[in-house]
């Protein structure tokens, strides 16, 4: 299993180094990969051009064949827009919303979530 991740702040990139698994990092220029295994994607929650770019890297080759589910970084400030792109990709896509964290999440999140993959294709993230 691998990681797509999304980061503008940083905030996403330092969640997915917390977690120890493989990434990639989807640039907003591209150019875009074909990952050709089971993936999350992470993306952070700021405007409407992360949907786009992470809709076009999905629908990139055979990536959506392989997408397992999002994850959301967010501001729980925010209220009904927290964590808004990766639930409009989780509906776009119609997969699975797996976890929202805030910022770049707290030990306790990576391990929550490390702990919600387990149960998606043997992802071997325990």
């Amino acid at each position: 299993m691998k990681l797509a991740y999304l980061s503008l702040t940083g905030n996403v990139r330092d969640f997915v180094e917390k977690t120890g698994i493989r990434s990639i990092e989807i640039h907003y220029n591209g150019p875009y990969e074909e990952v050709n295994e089971p993936f999350i994607v992470i993306v952070p929650s700021y405007d409407e051009m992360i949907t786009e770019t992470v809709r076009s890297f999905v629908q990139f080759g055979r990536n959506e064949e392989y997408l397992i589910g999002f994850a959301g970084s967010g501001n729980l400030n925010f209220d009904g827009d927290y964590c808004f792109n990766a639930k409009d990709l989780s509906t776009l896509f119609q997969k699975p919303l797996l976890y929202t964290f805030e910022f770049s999440g707290t030990e306790s999140d990576v391990q929550h979530f490390k702990e919600e993959l387990s149960h998606y294709a043997g992802a071997g993230t325990k």
